[in-house]
């Protein structure tokens, strides 16, 4: 008897399983040339499918009992979490663990009340003010999704307060930047770091994206990079300067045998280099601004927001900025303006070009 899920087309075996696993990522759909081969996959993988669906069921029975904790694997398991890119999905694991203690993980839904929500949002902006707003946005995306599904009736952290998250202003100065090219050029061990820095000032691009950059979206012949950023999903089309270009080329023939422009000395297990962590590149950052002694102000995610400065005060139009950082509207760069004496003498020379 052929198992569940598996037909035959033509002289090959498709296991075919219900879209919403496939979704959700549970199995995954494939074909075989050997029976025999597909009806072992077809065995484990059915398996596998039996238990989510039980734990889904079980799930979904859950009502005025339900733990924050049962409600996290719940949502989890949800299709509408599955089909999160990659980045959100770990930014949204990372949000809820921030307050997913062991008094939160056990308490009931029913249970929790606002003034408990916003003590729980003090104690976390105490010490961060921007991720505790990340935190209470993501837990009342939570809570929300517990009422469309009937676990409970009420969202405790829909009234919370949120303090106002100052932004920053930091910029770098051109002389910051060569100071901490020249000391990550001038060690081995730093110089892929210097890149990313190198790469992310000159394309205004994020620190996630240039960690996680792969030679097929940089082409060698034109020095164009083609980026999907990974925050906004725009695809930006970015010219290089001939230095970049030159240090690019340089990278690649050391480098180019694997995926990432920038990796770290880390192994993947698959015959290439792990890209930097999110946790690893910011410490070895501070190792370089340290040794070039540069101010303790400074930060590696500010390199974006210098870049998108520096083209609004050299009067850089709205729009041709945005083509380069993808922002979706003029307004999303209004936090980048800086009314600058460089800025205002731009302006009234071209105002003077017009005057009687």
């Amino acid at each position: 008897m052929t198992p569940r899920y598996v037909m035959q087309v033509g002289d090959t075996y498709r296991y075919n399983p219900p879209s919403d696993a496939v979704k959700a990522g549970v199995i995954r759909r494939k074909t075989f040339t050997d029976y025999e081969d597909a009806i072992s996959y077809a065995a484990l993988a059915n398996a596998e499918l039996d238990v989510w669906r039980k734990e889904r069921k079980d799930l979904r029975n859950l009502r005025t009992d339900a733990r924050v904790g049962e409600l996290v694997a719940s949502y989890k398991q949800n299709i509408s979490y599955a089909s999160l890119n990659p980045k959100t999905r770990k930014d949204y694991d990372y949000y809820i663990k921030c307050w997913l203690d062991r008094s939160l993980h056990s308490a009931k839904l029913e249970d929790l009340t606002t003034p408990t929500c916003q003590r729980i949002y003090e104690e976390a902006a105490e010490h961060s003010v921007s991720l505790a707003n990340h935190s209470l946005s993501v837990y009342r995306l939570l809570f929300n999704y517990a009422i469309r599904h009937g676990f409970t009736q009420h969202n405790p952290f829909s009234k919370v307060l949120k303090r106002a998250d100052k932004p920053r202003k930091v910029v770098w100065t051109r002389a910051d930047i060569k100071a901490y090219l020249t000391t990550a050029y001038g060690e081995f061990k730093w110089r892929n770091v210097g890149l990313i820095v190198q790469m992310a000032h000159e394309w205004g691009q994020r620190l996630g994206d240039m960690r996680l950059l792969k030679w097929s979206s940089y082409d060698l012949n034109t020095g164009v990079l083609t980026l999907e950023q990974s925050k906004r999903r725009a695809t930006v089309t970015i010219p290089t300067s001939q230095t970049l270009q030159t240090m690019l080329k340089q990278q690649h023939a050391e480098y180019g045998w694997q995926e990432y422009i920038a990796p770290s000395t880390i192994a993947d297990g698959k015959g290439g280099l792990r890209p930097y962590s999110i946790t690893r590149l910011p410490i070895v950052g501070a190792e370089i601004m340290k040794a070039a002694g540069l101010p303790d102000a400074l930060r590696l995610m500010d390199l974006r927001r210098t870049a998108i400065s520096e083209m609004l005060e050299h009067g850089v139009p709205i729009t041709n900025v945005m083509s380069v950082s993808g922002h979706a509207s003029a307004q999303s760069l209004t936090p980048y303006l800086k009314h600058t004496l460089k800025s205002a003498s731009f302006a009234q020379n071209l105002r003077c070009l017009e005057e009687l």
